[in-house]
């Protein structure tokens, strides 16, 4: 019978320990790895939810400079601070922009409640249609999707021509929108020319423009006298005197007959305001999105975080 000798042995014993020392080198290597991703992922999760926090005060802290802003005045107008701010503290950096819901088309005001058309309102929507190179027709689909009946417009259309015979088929609403990003729901609204109007339009306002922060395409859809040049100068203008109220409108070159017929449609004043809040801590990143209707500490009509 062989006998093994001592150095086989030694040598037996040698690859031994090694392949231990290697086994715990990966074992100890795994853990380092786990407690590493471990501590990385509290840190990650500690500072979104800090991000989160920090967002949603920056809500917060709009709503008051909203607050203060409009104390003890007759009339809205922003300058450039009071649209957007930006505070950083260490590895935390928060922006906050806000726009006026109040400056926009209201959508929902182009039907009656008894779902026949309201033609100041169609015809403000149409004509911000065309200012946006956009088809038309769309007013048409919106106000279908919108009114109680169900007999279509000349470009509309209603549940039982169009939406009924889709895949997954469903029906018009018969009712205001609750969202801008309804409109996809809509014939004729695609990403493409939704990315285009929406910065234009509300479904939160009872449909007046606030003539001090409206921008060019709206000044302009309120009439079909208004030029760009016209609307250009209303702007011009309010930037040295907000309007105080709207016969002011007559005294900018060019309004002093139309001015008469927009008054009913135009205010100097708002209530509804959107604001974005974003916050960035380390590398997580929260933003709030809002829609405030200003009155009794701030309702909130819209929120969504991402």
């Amino acid at each position: 019978m062989p006998v093994k000798s001592k150095t086989t042995e030694r040598g037996l014993a040698l690859v031994i320990t090694l392949l231990i020392t290697a086994i715990l080198v990966a074992v100890i290597t795994e853990i380092v790895f786990a407690v590493h991703i471990n501590t990385e992922a509290t840190r990650n999760y500690k500072d979104s939810q800090e991000a989160s926090l920090l967002a949603q005060g920056g809500i917060e802290l709009m709503k008051k400079a909203i607050e203060e802003t409009m104390k003890g005045k007759s009339y809205t107008a922003f300058n450039e601070d009071d649209i957007h701010r930006v505070f950083v503290e260490g590895n935390k950096v928060l922006s906050i922009k806000i726009e006026d819901e109040q400056c926009k088309i209201s959508a929902n005001s182009i039907v009656f409640r008894n779902g026949e058309t309201n033609n100041e309102y169609y015809d403000t929507y149409s004509r911000l249609l065309y200012n946006l190179e956009l088809e038309e027709g769309l007013v048409d689909t919106l106000a279908d999707w919108i009114d109680i009946n169900d007999l279509p417009r000349a470009e509309g259309a209603e549940s039982y021509d169009y939406y009924e015979r889709l895949s997954p088929a469903y029906r018009t609403k018969g009712s205001p929108l609750d969202s801008v990003e309804e409109l996809m729901l809509i014939k004729g609204y695609t990403f493409e020319n939704h990315k285009v109007i929406s910065p234009f339009i509300t479904v939160y306002t009872d449909g007046k423009i606030n003539i001090n922060t409206a921008q060019k395409e709206v000044i302009m859809a309120l009439s079909n006298d208004i030029t760009e040049e016209m609307a250009q100068s209303v702007i011009k203008y309010r930037k040295k005197i907000p309007f105080k109220g709207t016969a002011d409108i007559r005294k900018v070159s060019g309004f002093e007959t139309i001015g008469f017929d927009l008054q009913n449609r135009i205010t100097v004043k708002s209530n509804t305001f959107r604001i974005f809040s974003r916050a960035t801590v380390g590398e997580s990143v929260r933003e709030v999105e809002a829609v405030i209707h200003m009155g009794g500490g701030g309702r909130t009509l819209f929120r969504r975080e991402r």
